[in-house]
């Protein structure tokens, strides 16, 4: 009897602590209808009948990933049978992960977050529920600060797994991973044990088996200091960000594509490093490039530094920054003589008049004045490639391309930006600048493009 009073207890102390932790950060509250994620170990198992017992409308959702064998489907079983049992509805998907890891060249680990939360928002919106409940608990706080702080980070970084993501909600991240196993036993709760989770291959496996645990030898309390030491920089990276946001509105200028921040202006800067780490990581720039970037502000202009996405360029007095719409740089855009007007990638208004004494001549450089019997179409438009060349009005021969933007003192944000017209491999009209010596018209052209 005293045994069943001490067990009744502790389970509802434990109902009762996690209750307390949705009500204070604000998590949706039941009877609210859920998605909970449930792999059959211990924590999310746990996590499943605590949201019961706390009256939600619980659907499990099962992710089989196919990396462990057979292991992986006797999961996936287990699941579906704790749903029948708990009469449940229950969703499991087959994910092919090492193939879109392969496709997507990153890890195995990466592939298989991508995959499962991808699905999870899907499954939530099919369900028509307000949260995907994940079973992170205070261990796995402690654990992804360490890793962060190993790989290194900002302070975003060291302020700990959020109780609520967009729609991703914890509510056990309060709760240490001892409370939940004893949850679990004084309850007689059958779950599945990974024996992944013991393989120090993994990271984190490495953090929770080996270095935490030499950790503690120094300071029983290591997890309870690390929780209260994530609490302090939470607060503090309150008043960073406000300050931070003060800066970044100060520093950054919408351009054409993307964004430019002034040099000067970041010198000026107490702590410029983290300043441009802010702006950058965002944007999938490692602190490393980002280290290169700081040294490179009093160089030569043109340096370019790349990530998957976007492209930074050193220019004289600025930073450039654009998106990489690689489809948009190497493609080339087809002009047909029956055209009277283009809108992509630039805005073109064609006609073609016959040429009399009575022309007054633009010099509008915004306008072009072609001999179109010269012309073959269809033209073409594209960007500037390295090679290209044209004949300038008043010269003999031919100039590079490149060479002319060097005399016209082309930052390097407008000789990116600039486009040209050619007939066939001929370039006709360097756009909104100069046209081509060859396709001028003269005392002999009859018709004019």
């Amino acid at each position: 009897m005293y045994f069943c009073i001490v067990s009744l207890a502790r389970m509802l102390f434990m109902i009762e602590s996690v209750q307390k932790y949705i009500t204070t950060k604000q998590l949706p509250n039941a009877p609210a209808k859920v998605i909970v994620a449930v792999s059959g170990g211990a924590d999310s198992v746990a996590l499943l009948h605590i949201l019961i017992q706390l009256g939600y409308t619980c659907v499990l959702a099962h992710c089989n990933f196919h990396l462990r064998e057979e292991a992986s489907n006797t999961d996936a079983k287990f699941v579906s049978n704790l749903a029948e049992k708990l009469k449940l509805p229950c969703f499991i998907k087959e994910f092919n992960t090492h193939d879109y890891a392969l496709g997507n060249k990153i890890s195995i680990e990466m592939a298989a977050r991508d995959l499962r939360y991808t699905w999870f928002e899907q499954l939530r919106n099919e369900q028509n529920a307000v949260a995907i409940a994940v079973a992170h608990h205070a261990d796995d706080v402690v654990e992804t600060f360490l890793i962060n702080l190993c790989r290194g980070t900002g302070i975003h970084g060291l302020t700990g797994i959020k109780p609520l993501n967009n729609h991703i909600m914890r509510p056990l991240l309060s709760t240490t991973r001892q409370a939940i196993e004893h949850y679990l036993k004084e309850q007689h709760i059958t779950y599945v044990t990974d024996a992944s989770n013991n393989e120090q291959v993994f990271v984190r496996n490495k953090f929770r088996h080996t270095i935490i645990p030499s950790l503690k030898a120094i300071n029983p309390a290591f997890n309870q200091t690390i929780g209260d030491t994530i609490e302090r920089l939470d607060e503090v990276a309150l008043l960073y960000q406000e300050r931070l946001d003060q800066i970044k509105k100060k520093l950054i200028k919408p351009i054409n594509g993307g964004f430019s921040v002034e040099i000067e202006a970041v010198k000026n800067q107490p702590a410029k490093a983290s300043v441009l780490f802010e702006i950058f990581s965002p944007l999938g720039f490692s602190a490393a490039t980002i280290h290169d970037l700081i040294r490179s502000l009093d160089g030569v202009s043109g340096k370019q530094f790349l990530s998957t996405t976007h492209r930074i360029i050193k220019d004289r007095d600025t930073i450039l920054v654009r998106s990489i719409d690689k489809a948009t740089e190497k493609e080339t855009y087809t002009l047909y003589p029956e055209q009277k007007t283009i809108s992509k990638p630039i805005c073109l208004r064609i006609e073609t008049i016959k040429n009399n004494t009575n022309l007054v001549i633009s010099k509008d450089k915004k306008v072009a004045y072609l001999d179109a019997d010269k012309l073959s179409f269809p033209l073409h438009i594209r960007k500037w490639e390295k090679g290209d060349y044209f004949t300038p009005i008043g010269m003999q021969g031919k100039k590079k391309l490149s060479d002319y933007f060097i005399d016209k003192k082309f930052p390097l944000s407008k000789k990116e930006n600039t486009w040209l017209l050619f007939s066939e491999n001929h370039l006709a009209w360097i756009i909104g600048q100069q046209i081509d010596k060859r396709f001028r018209i003269t005392k002999n052209t009859k018709n004019i493009l």
